[in-house]
């Protein structure tokens, strides 16, 4: 028999699936899988300042995604604030988002903006999010919150 290990962690060490009470919106950008944005580890983007993919066996699951990281003490830092590391707008696109369109994000295209981790679905928006960060995040923030209600 082939078994599978699969570690949810939580800052107490026991097992815990931390999910919204309502699922409005669209929630988190999620692949085939369930995983959050590709499966990229989101705190490598502050840890590192780089995209990198975290390993699918040290999960934390939120928001109805699967959360990947490389270790668990990393996974265990993610758990104790979710919100603090996960991207803006649940991975999708910032750029499309200010548009008013939902597009998943590539976890390859990112930027960190005053405390805030923000994916785009090309290079494009990455550079248009130089150019104006702080209109972009407000064009976005008010689609978010329209599509959240």
């Amino acid at each position: 028999m082939i078994m599978s290990r699969r570690v949810v962690v939580s800052a107490l060490a026991g097992f815990v699936i931390v999910r919204p009470a309502f699922a409005r919106g669209p929630g988190v950008s999620k692949d085939a899988r369930g995983a959050a944005i590709q499966g990229f580890d989101t705190r490598a983007y502050w840890r590192e300042g780089a995209a990198r993919p975290g390993d699918p066996s040290v999960v934390v699951d939120w928001q109805g995604a699967a959360w990947h990281f490389g270790s668990a003490e990393e996974a265990a830092r993610f758990a104790e604030n979710p919100a603090a590391f996960a991207p803006r707008f649940g991975g999708f696109c910032t750029r499309a988002m200010s548009f008013k369109k939902v597009v998943d994000g590539d976890p390859e295209v990112w930027r960190i903006f005053e405390g805030g981790l923000y994916l785009f679905a090309r290079p494009v928006g990455g550079r248009a999010f130089d150019k104006g960060q702080i209109e972009m995040i407000r064009k976005a923030q008010a689609h978010w919150e329209r599509l959240n209600g």
